[in-house]
């Protein structure tokens, strides 16, 4: 049995202590805040799991396997925190992200449907698309509730003997040692330590002081009346018009969810997590060129979060001696936290070499 030090309480921490655990493990979780943390970029309602990824067929195929890991996971905590709305990305122009998808989709046999501009209008009322336009349609895929995700796993993770270590903020790791170094200047070793610390990372290794980090901020909205229900019983909407739109539905007790990569900026979490009162309109405007009644579309309120992105867009799981580090997610990491823990557990028992793991990781 070895010891396994993780820092950070996000899905991809929790998940690498359910692994951890679960493979006979012993377990010291080390989080800056409380566990759950609301400042943490997993902590939100809800995020999306979908197939559509372009041309990336290596995440595209990581879906299927993160559905399997998910209802592992929905086993073990007696409850299926997730609602099957599917998920549709709208195209409006040649081999643009939705086309891209339906050729992976094509290659690698994944279940859909291809609708024409009046399909996804019957489909979705509550838009009103460009001629030419046509919606990719996958009947698996929809919104993970991600807040009860993190609350259930931390509770399932400490009930099962972690050792928890709240307001233990991690200023440094040793990576060839196995160790962390925290603000109090107590040292925390392990066989194994591995590091999920989203975009607080570039302040713990030199190694990435240098990787960007950006904020995003999403909005709560509240649709006209008229098309609530239509918001709550159609799909996740992948794609929306330029700039990587995205809108999750409200079900089961969440919020209408709109996202726009538009509205994303460089920043980092000392920046804070107040939103500005003209956000939300910001947002909104992005989806406005498609939304029948834009004008009755009202923000609630805002969720601001912070990444590591570089590049490349591909995820980094990178071992540098006794120590594991996850990176890289772009927010789009939370569908893949109980597949990434598992994987990242299997390394570590010899089942996966490290060089393996990376490029898994990345999608090749």
């Amino acid at each position: 049995m070895g010891h396994v030090v993780v820092v950070g309480a996000g899905i991809v921490g929790l998940s690498v202590c359910r692994a951890a655990l679960l493979n006979g493990h012993a377990v010291t979780l080390l989080e800056q805040g409380t566990i759950s943390n609301p400042s943490a970029a997993s902590y939100d309602q809800h995020r999306m799991i979908r197939y559509q990824y372009g041309d990336a067929e290596g995440y595209t195929r990581m879906v299927g396997d993160a559905f399997d890991a998910w209802d592992r996971l929905w086993d073990d905590l007696g409850v299926r925190h997730f609602s099957n709305t599917g998920t549709m990305g709208i195209s409006l122009a040649a081999e643009d992200y939705t086309a891209r998808s339906l050729s992976t989709f094509r290659k690698l046999g994944i279940q859909h449907e291809v609708l024409d501009r009046e399909a996804v209008e019957r489909t979705c009322p509550q838009l009103n698309l460009p001629e030419g336009s046509w919606g990719l349609l996958a009947p698996a895929g929809g919104a993970l509730f991600a807040s009860r995700i993190v609350d259930d796993l931390a509770r399932w993770v400490t009930a099962r003997g972690i050792e928890n270590r709240v307001h233990s903020k991690a200023m440094r790791v040793d990576p060839a040692r196995g160790e962390v170094v925290l603000e109090d200047g107590a040292i925390v070793s392990g066989d194994l330590v591995v590091v999920a610390a989203g975009a607080w990372l570039p302040e713990l290794l030199p190694d990435y002081a240098g990787i960007p980090t950006f904020r995003q901020a999403v909005c709560y909205v509240e649709p006209p009346e008229e098309y609530l229900d239509a918001w709550c019983n159609g799909p996740c909407l992948t794609d929306l018009g330029p700039g990587d739109n995205y809108a999750i539905s409200p079900t089961q007790g969440t919020g209408l969810k709109f996202g726009s990569g538009n509205h994303r900026k460089r920043g980092r979490p000392s920046d804070g997590f107040r939103a500005q009162p003209s956000e939300g309109h910001e947002v909104i405007r992005h989806f406005s060129p498609f939304l029948r009644q834009a004008d009755q579309y009202k923000p609630v309120r805002m969720q601001v979060g912070y990444y590591v992105m570089d590049a490349s867009g591909r995820f980094r799981v990178e071992a540098q001696g006794r120590t594991v580090v996850v990176t890289n997610c772009d927010g789009q990491m939370f569908k893949f936290g109980p597949l990434i823990g598992a994987r990242v557990i299997e390394s570590f028992d010899g089942k996966q070499s490290a060089a393996d793991l990376n490029r898994w990781a990345a999608g090749y």
